[in-house]
């Protein structure tokens, strides 16, 4: 009898961990250009944590405390990249997903470029050197 009781009361347990959701934030805005911006920049914009996800896409803490400052901002009528300036400033180029050719970024822009020359000399030099 105990034991079926734990086991139910184990499963109860886990099947209310799987309905377990965070809230979703409310975002309110007085205009749907501000909305517009502000889902823009939370499509363009890129979580620090999850490598590959925007922040629309990611429930990481910090990107929650990024949507609240991209919302802030976006209500103070910041512009687009006036918002992109202050995070980048803030979190480095990795924030955006088209960082600017600079010095900063040369490698990131220019690596595939090299690693393809890289890779056509060698099946080049294998297919002529026998």
């Amino acid at each position: 009898m105990f034991r079926k009781l734990l086991t139910i009361f184990f499963a109860t347990f886990i099947f209310g961990l799987t309905l377990a959701e965070e809230p979703n934030e409310v975002y309110p805005f007085e205009d749907s250009i501000h909305e517009e911006r502000f889902l823009s920049l939370l499509n363009e914009l890129r979580c620090p944590k999850c490598q590959g996800s925007n922040l629309a896409g990611s429930n990481a803490p910090i990107a929650i405390d990024l949507k609240r400052e991209v919302y802030r901002l976006v209500k103070l009528g910041k512009t687009e990249k006036e918002v992109k300036t202050y995070l980048v400033d803030r979190y480095g180029n990795f924030i955006v997903y088209d960082p600017p050719f600079e010095s900063d970024t040369y490698a990131l822009w220019l690596a595939p470029l090299i690693i393809f020359l890289i890779t056509i000399s060698v099946i080049l030099f294998r297919r002529f050197s026998n």
